[in-house]
């Protein structure tokens, strides 16, 4: 994790997303942090202590098992926005988020301004659609959790650009399923 110390570059991305406009509190200290491949964004810069809006790049969510295995959730890709629980006390400490593409984030230290924030009526506005959001795509992902692998691959697939799959492991890891299960549905559906 590096601070991007360009201000052009930061202000670059509070334009095209409107990160101000989300905020009637002139002046917060926003910083800029570019996060490479494998770094894990929410161990140097917990979500507990930082609002952080993804700007670039691609992060894997998962939650981490008591037996220390990884289940990958979700990515999130630009514009993302990670915080919304932990602003309101809850931690998702047995979750990581590891950098999949270079990453940009514009973060927002929450103390001392925790306190402010709550008294925000634009940031508490943009918290509460966000957090309906988050619970839709939530609801979303369970009930698409039930399908079997051969489905789940299929929508997968639906989605790729060119409904193209690459990558094996980043695949079966995405599907919920082994290598060796995606490798044999992958066969019997090419034959």
């Amino acid at each position: 994790m590096v601070e991007c110390s360009d201000p052009r570059l930061m202000e670059k991305y509070m334009k095209k997303y409107g990160i101000r406009e989300k905020f009637s509190t002139p002046d917060l200290p926003f910083r800029l942090y570019r996060y490479e491949v494998g770094e894990m964004m929410n161990v140097l810069h917990p979500q507990e202590q930082y609002l952080k809006f993804l700007v670039s790049g691609c992060v894997a969510v998962e939650k981490i098992e008591s037996d220390g295995t990884t289940k990958l959730l979700f990515e999130e890709k630009a514009f993302s926005f990670f915080g919304e629980a932990e602003i309101c006390g809850h931690s998702f400490s047995d979750h990581s988020h590891e950098v999949l593409e270079t990453a940009y984030c514009i973060e927002l230290p929450l103390e001392p301004f925790r306190k402010i924030l709550w008294s925000d009526i634009k940031f508490m506005q943009y918290l509460v659609t966000r957090m309906s959001e988050s619970i839709f795509y939530a609801t979303f992902a369970f009930e698409t959790f039930s399908d079997d692998t051969e489905t789940r691959l299929l929508k997968y697939i639906q989605n790729c650009p060119g409904q193209t799959v690459s990558g094996m492991e980043l695949t079966a890891k995405r599907l919920r399923c082994s290598r060796r299960q995606l490798q044999r549905i992958v066969s019997k559906l090419v034959d």
